[in-house]
């Protein structure tokens, strides 16, 4: 015959066993969702528990990476006409795969688009499937969209300055979108290695 545990079983009442699940669940979702300090939320959809539409969620800069964005985003080219700016980053645009792209010469500004699937289209399927049934997942990245904006200006002793800013949208599988600038320096190298080889009259690809 076994010996009895010395630590008694405590058993919860039947109601507040139904309740505890219930208030681990809506405690997580609420530690869950605190925004942070930088995030605003321009558009909400209401609570993962009872959702109404999508949540879009904008990401501000901190100081750091305003600083950072700072140093990473200008150019100043000597000898260069702004309306030759204007083409050249037009090209260098189109050449990373923004399309459309629509370039102004009158106000100087090139505007680009760049849609990319960042999800597994098989696995979505999957999980389309199961939140049919009713069956709760946590929402993945599903696709992205990159706006470009460059804005050409006169600079000093004659100069040209091109600025370029990357903005990306990122929709998860709940239909949610978070919307943050680049601020990778990666991003704004290649643009403006392009833009040289184009204004250097050499191919881009």
């Amino acid at each position: 015959m076994a010996n009895p545990s010395p630590i008694p079983a405590i058993r919860a009442p039947r109601g507040s066993r139904l309740a505890l699940p219930a208030l681990l669940i809506i405690a997580g979702l609420a530690a869950c969702s605190t925004p942070k300090p930088n995030e605003r939320v321009t558009g909400d959809g209401g609570s993962r528990l009872l959702k109404l539409s999508s949540k879009q969620v904008t990401v501000d800069l901190t100081p750091a990476e305003e600083q950072t964005l700072s140093q990473i985003q200008d150019k100043t080219y000597s000898r260069v006409r702004g309306p030759s700016a204007v083409n050249a980053s037009s090209s260098a645009l189109q050449a990373m795969g923004f399309k459309p792209v629509t370039a102004d010469k009158d106000t100087m500004l090139v505007e680009g688009e760049l849609n990319r699937v960042v999800g597994v289209r098989w696995r979505e399927a999957i999980r389309a499937i199961f939140k049919a049934k009713g069956i709760p997942l946590q929402a993945k990245p599903d696709h992205e969209s990159v706006n470009a904006l460059v804005t050409v200006r006169p600079a000093q002793n004659g100069e040209t300055l091109v600025r370029a800013r990357f903005r990306v949208t990122i929709w998860d599988t709940n239909g949610d979108s978070k919307t943050s600038t680049v601020t990778d320096p990666k991003m704004y190298d290649r643009f403006f290695s392009l833009l040289q080889d184009s204004l250097s009259g050499r191919t881009t690809s």
